[in-house]
């Protein structure tokens, strides 16, 4: 079969990374009293504010980042609120404000937009040990104290930042670290190569036949879900029954994000375990999540989540992800390569020219497979021809030379 050629040319082996000092984020339950919940709200809104006060100085007056630290100094002299906040957690505001700019100069993101009341949820502390630190069943927050944490799994690395994260309801701790994970790891690599089809009924469909189901965790909440959000719309505007009806609503969408990203993390866990190659489908789910019709089907089918877990978690382990343009890999027999004309509706590939046969979407996953052996092999190999750049002046010169 086509694949079983092109995976005896590559060597799966040639891209085994040796491990490299990694980022890498811990996520750990708060549990703060009531005067220190007070505390979290009051530091949240004074960045808010403070965010908000150095974006329109960026738009009115184009200050650079270390000018509106300046400002800040100036700034603290004159607002209470500000002197009872930590001096880094302050600068890290001043560090959001620039990082927005560089994404949206960057074509990364849009032009940064001023945070209204509820819209800013987070603080961070940006050096461990000066800003924070952490004990057995504490974290020690500078200007709030110690607060109460279940460190649920052990913390393996150096700590850099510490961010408090507001839920609806509850408070997390995300401890960012430097981890240099030892060489050991990457001879225990599984030695192995998938291709994967993504889709609306299964989640996923490899190459080797393995289809994994769509859980569609909306759709088993998505009653409730509907009557909260017509529960909201009776409630007066502003007032505490309508809050109170916002955070039902908001609890039931987290419990539906929460089940979705366990299950990509054990599905994209799963795959790093076993296989050191894969190759996904470059879909570009951003613009397909415009067609309203199945902009909610792909978002509970999580495939922009499931491909970034499982890129990190595969490269952690020394493995290697790439994605293919998908394009004909429906129609194309895996087999011999001749094209196959299908329909959306049906669901098994058969092939007139060599008669092979098999479910449609494992016929597309191993021709992805074929196609990142294919680009993966082309990396290794040398190019035949030499390329030399050239540029109008270099051609410039080279018709100034023939004339003399």
């Amino acid at each position: 079969m086509h694949v079983k050629i092109l995976a005896n040319e590559f060597k799966i082996e040639n891209f085994v990374m040796r491990a490299t000092p990694s980022m890498r984020t811990y996520k750990f339950r708060l549990y703060p009293t009531k005067l220190q919940e007070e505390a979290f709200e009051e530091t949240i809104e004074t960045c808010r504010r403070l965010y908000n006060s150095m974006l329109a100085d960026r738009i009115d007056n184009e200050p650079g980042y270390y000018a509106q630290k300046q400002k800040l100094v100036a700034m603290k002299n004159n607002d209470k609120y500000l002197r009872r906040v930590h001096s880094q957690v302050l600068q890290d505001v001043v560090l959001r404000v620039d990082k927005a700019f560089a994404r949206f100069f960057s074509g990364i993101s849009r032009f940064p937009k001023f945070k209204r009341r509820g819209r800013y949820k987070s603080f961070t502390y940006p050096q461990f040990v000066i800003g924070f630190n952490l004990d057995v069943n504490n974290v020690k927050l500078g200007l709030i104290g110690r607060v109460k944490v279940k460190l649920h799994r052990q913390v393996r690395g150096k700590p850099k930042t510490g961010t408090i994260i507001k839920e609806i309801d509850q408070w997390f701790l995300a401890l960012s670290v430097e981890q240099s994970p030892p060489d050991q790891r990457v001879s225990h690599i599984p030695i192995g190569s998938i291709g994967i089809d993504m889709g609306l009924s299964s989640v996923i469909t490899l190459s080797d036949g393995t289809a994994i189901a769509n859980p569609k965790f909306l759709k088993q909440t998505g009653s409730q879900i509907k009557l909260l959000q017509k529960e909201i719309s009776r409630k007066q505007k502003g007032s505490k029954s309508r809050e109170k009806a916002r955070i039902r609503l908001a609890k039931a969408w987290r419990k539906v994000r929460r089940r979705r990203d366990d299950f990509a993390h054990k599905v994209s866990d799963d795959l790093a375990k076993q296989f050191s190659f894969i190759v996904f489908e470059d879909l570009n789910v951003g613009k397909m999540v415009h067609n309203h019709s199945l902009a909610s089907a792909i978002m509970d089918s999580l495939w922009g989540k499931l491909r970034r877990l499982t890129v990190y978690k595969a490269e952690r382990r020394g493995g290697r992800v790439l994605f293919v343009n998908p394009r004909g890999t429906s129609q194309k027999c895996s087999g011999c390569g001749s094209k196959v004309t299908k329909n959306l509706k049906e669901r098994t590939h058969i092939c007139p020219s060599c008669g092979f046969q098999v479910d449609k979407d494992v016929n597309a996953a191993r021709n992805i497979l074929n196609a990142g052996l294919e680009q993966a092999l082309a990396e290794t190999k040398p190019l035949l021809v030499q390329r030399r750049r050239i540029s109008k002046f270099s051609q410039r010169s080279d018709k100034l030379l023939a004339l003399r």
